[in-house]
């Protein structure tokens, strides 16, 4: 797949693949699988009227289930990182390291509520186990609050929905994802997790980036 780099509501937004020979994938899905049949429903929390119901692991220190080793992924998420900021345009070197905070694993169906990962700059999402044909990707949310007062269902018919230059319209928008498939994107953008009946695990891993702002040059 070729690199699609592209602007969603003025954000920078990248989609890249992974090789799956290039890391453990095996193993990895093994391990997260064997989890989510320790128990289906892992830190199920909810921040507002919508609820959380799904297996991730964020934070969680519970000891019944297995630690995830993320080794093999390093230098492909490095070189994924990489390619984000050339995109990006930035005029200054500067340093960054990134931290893997989270897996989900779902097959049924699911909500994890709108968030933003506010301790960090930009955000990653790798789509590990993924059907096109059974699953959802990640929705992101718009961050103009005029589309919560516009009526522009009529307007919306006339437009390219897979064409992210029309998203000012868009009050959500979700992108043509398939596995292996990483999204790299401003921590910043409002995002969630639905999910449909399915007869294969949704596994994803989330990766948060941070800019070290003591090495900028």
């Amino acid at each position: 797949m070729q690199d699609k780099f592209h602007f969603l509501w003025g954000l920078p937004i990248l989609i890249t693949k992974i090789n799956s020979n290039s890391y453990d994938k095996k193993n990895i899905l093994e391990d997260i699988e064997k989890n989510y049949n320790n128990s289906n429903i892992r830190n199920k929390w909810s921040n507002s009227f919508y609820q959380t119901n799904i297996h991730h692991s964020h934070s969680d220190k519970n000891s019944s289930f297995k630690e995830i080793n993320y080794s093999s992924l390093k230098n492909c998420y490095d070189h994924c990182i990489q390619k984000y900021f050339n995109h990006c345009g930035f005029t200054k070197k500067f340093n960054y390291s990134y931290e893997f905070v989270n897996y989900t694993c779902t097959d049924r169906d699911s909500l994890m509520e709108p968030h933003i990962h506010s301790s960090c700059e930009f955000s990653m999402v790798h789509y590990c186990q993924f059907d096109k044909k059974e699953h959802l990707p990640t929705i992101f949310i718009s961050p103009y609050i005029f589309s919560d007062y516009w009526n522009s269902k009529k307007m919306i018919n006339l437009l390219d929905k897979s064409n992210t230059n029309e998203s000012w319209l868009f009050s959500e928008w979700k992108h043509d994802i398939e596995e292996d498939d990483v999204i790299i994107y401003p921590s910043i953008l409002k995002h969630f997790l639905r999910n449909i009946k399915s007869n294969k695990k949704r596994i994803t891993i989330a990766t948060n980036i941070y800019i070290s702002e003591e090495h900028l040059y």
